[in-house]
């Protein structure tokens, strides 16, 4: 077993070592201490190292010299490791059992050259020989600013160097070229002012092909007569031999070996960023498909249903395949979508969010696929749009039911192609983008009454998964509860520890007809208004104390197969005779009022509902069962159309787009 040791770094001992058993020991001149010294400045038994609570303590004997730790005079010290202890003209410092310690030199050290960081990033405007200047200042700054980029991923490590390459090099063109499979792509490129070649780079296969498979810089010439180029092709070290650094200037100047040797340089620290990007990027996708599989993610649940759903997720994400999810809104569809991408190897990339209700159909086109500048009245400058946004990651449309027809056919051809053009533009523009779509209204009817295209159904709905509502996964409530808690708790200036049981009786009890959205938004509201360390059933909305009716309650609106039968209006009907609440698009049709407690009524009581029960009603349409609703809501509200969208459901753009179509004035 190692112990700790005291060494002496200054007066007469100097060099000795003294082990200090785990019972402790003296320090003196004595025969018996286990650290004797020779120093005549020193007492016999001058102090004494001694275990007390688990730890080496040092303690005075009272000695007429005193004990000195780390400068001041002590009585009793807990020793850590490095401590310097001055007795007499002895200086001796405490190494732990396990571990070095830091001490402190008897003299200053001698200062002979200070450069501070900064100083040398500013060497490139120095006189003298100004390349190698230029090359040190500008390398310096590439490592200053690669600290901050390599969080970021490999493309913002690439764009730094790319930019690097202009600096330290004077080149007037700078690429990191990436090869997938046979072909060369460029991952970044930098561009000098007014240079006319641009960004545009035709690169020989045989040069990718020497550069990468001898690991070698070469100097080539590249360019024309009329306009010669002097190029340098070097390997990027580190990246798994799988990109070039590649550097252009004007001119027939060859390169010499000082600015080969720069190159090099440069390609290794760059490479040496680009394998941390990468591995980084690695441990990040690692650590957010365990924490999905773990249920430290955004998804939370044990039930039947959230593990059906975990485990598509775990099947789907590996994959590129589209991805169209139903369920009623608030089920937690993007949640659902934001673990696909986490899980997937798109993880590093973008996952951009896309309500396609909330966009005017003026705006939609080109908050999806961009516009160039002058494309229309207000486009002053040149925008990207969403897909673009996405390029190697995934793209979330939400309510893609609320979608215009004509701008369905666009976003078929972009699936299919995977190219497209910018509002007022005429360049094609290839991205590489995963899609999930969701929805909350039945595509297979809209496509039968001509509202959304049947090939862009088929096409969005490669997997196809409906997310549960919370009121059939109930047992969740209690984790997910829980969950926003902790996530919550730091928002107030109170110890918040958890739920009173009929605070979460009153939560598990509720239907939940906003899902979890709705069940976050009652947890927030309890941990902002309560005043104690316990979440009271007070501190909970008022509805959640009411017994829960049906009528609050819906059914989940997934989008059938393409051809299943269509809810009618008698099969509503008969639905509510029997005590249950049948939900269709923007209208719920409720039976009779059920407590949490206590089954529906096997009969009504009154005899009028009985004759309307034989007497069934006459058919109506989808259309008209759904205008009946929104004109109600309007009723209900006095005309507030915030609150009668609140009612039904739906966004509020969306209610203008229906009273628009119904004509409700």
């Amino acid at each position: 077993m190692p112990l700790a040791r005291l060494i002496v770094i200054d007066g007469p001992d100097l060099g000795r070592e003294f082990e200090i058993p785990v019972r402790g020991g003296g320090i003196g001149r004595g025969d018996d201490n286990a650290a004797q010294l020779s120093d005549p400045a020193v007492s016999r038994h001058h102090c004494s190292i001694e275990l007390r609570d688990g730890a080496l303590c040092l303690v005075d004997e009272g000695s007429r010299n005193r004990t000195l730790v780390n400068g001041a005079p002590v009585t009793v010290h807990r020793l850590d490791g490095g401590d310097e202890i001055v007795v007499g003209q002895t200086r001796l410092t405490f190494l732990p059992a396990e571990g070095v310690a830091v001490t402190r030199p008897p003299a200053p050290a001698k200062v002979t050259i200070e450069v501070g960081t900064r100083e040398l990033m500013s060497l490139a405007g120095a006189p003298g020989e100004q390349r190698a200047r230029r090359h040190l200042a500008s390398l310096a700054a590439l490592g200053d600013r690669l600290r901050s980029e390599i969080g970021k991923g490999r493309e913002a490590v690439a764009r730094a160097t790319a930019d690097a390459c202009l600096a330290v090099l004077g080149a007037d063109r700078g690429f990191v070229i990436g090869k997938d499979g046979a072909r060369a792509v460029p991952i970044a490129a930098s561009t000098a002012p007014g240079d006319p070649a641009g960004a545009s780079l035709a690169l020989p296969r045989d040069i990718v092909d020497k550069v990468l498979g001898h690991g070698r810089a070469l100097a080539v010439e590249a360019g024309t007569a009329a306009a010669p180029r002097a190029a340098l092709a070097v390997p990027l070290a580190g990246s798994d031999d799988t990109a070039i650094l590649y550097a252009e200037r004007r001119g027939a100047a060859p390169w010499d070996s000082l600015d080969v040797m720069a190159a090099a340089c440069l390609a290794q620290i760059a490479g040496a960023a680009l394998g941390a990007a990468e591995t980084q990027g690695l441990l990040a996708r690692g650590q957010a498909a365990l924490e999905e599989r773990l249920g430290a993610g955004e998804l939370i649940g044990r039930s039947p249903a959230a593990l059906a759903l975990f485990d598509l997720v775990a099947r789907v994400a590996p994959t590129d395949a589209t991805v169209l999810l139903g369920g009623e809104s608030g089920s937690g569809k993007e949640m659902v979508s934001r673990a696909i991408h986490r899980a997937s190897r798109r993880a590093q990339g973008p996952c951009v969010a896309v309500n396609c209700a909330a966009l005017t159909e003026t705006l939609i086109e080109s908050e999806l696929f961009g516009h160039e500048k002058g494309a229309f009245t207000g486009a002053t400058e040149k925008k990207v749009g969403r897909f673009e946004a996405a390029d190697k990651g995934t793209l979330f449309l939400d309510e893609i039911g609320e979608m215009p027809l004509q701008l369905q056919t666009k976003l078929l051809r972009v699936l299919e192609e995977r190219r497209f053009e910018r509002v007022g533009g005429t360049r094609p523009i290839s991205v590489d983008v995963r899609l999930v779509a969701a929805t909350n209204r039945d595509l297979g009817d809209m496509v039968r009454r001509g509202l959304f295209r049947e090939d862009l159904y088929y096409r969005l709905s490669v997997v196809h998964a409906v997310v549960p509502p919370l009121r059939e996964r109930s047992e969740d409530i209690p984790l997910l509860a829980e969950h926003f808690l902790a996530r919550m708790r730091q928002q107030v200036g109170r110890r918040v520890v958890g739920f009173r049981p009929e605070a979460m009786r009153a939560l598990t009890a509720h239907a939940w007809p906003g899902n979890v959205r709705e069940l976050r938004n009652a947890v927030e509201r309890a941990v902002v208004l309560g005043r104690t360390e316990w979440i009271e059933e007070g501190d909970l909305p008022p509805h959640l104390g009411v017994r829960v009716q049906a009528t609050a309650r819906r059914t989940a609106t997934p989008t059938p197969p393409l051809g299943s039968m269509a809810i009618s209006a008698a099969s509503a009907a008969s639905a509510t005779v029997a005590g249950a609440a049948t939900s269709l698009p923007g209208i719920v049709v409720p039976g009779p009022e059920l407590t949490a407690a206590a089954p529906a009524p096997a009969a009504p009581v009154a005899a009028e509902p009985v004759a309307a029960a034989t007497v069934p009603p006459a058919a109506r349409s989808l259309r008209e069962l759904e205008r009946e609703g929104i004109v109600a809501a309007l009723a209900a509200t006095g005309g507030n159309k915030a609150q009668a969208a609140a009612i039904l459901e739906i966004d509020r753009s969306t209610l203008y787009k229906k009273l628009k179509e119904y004509g409700i004035g």
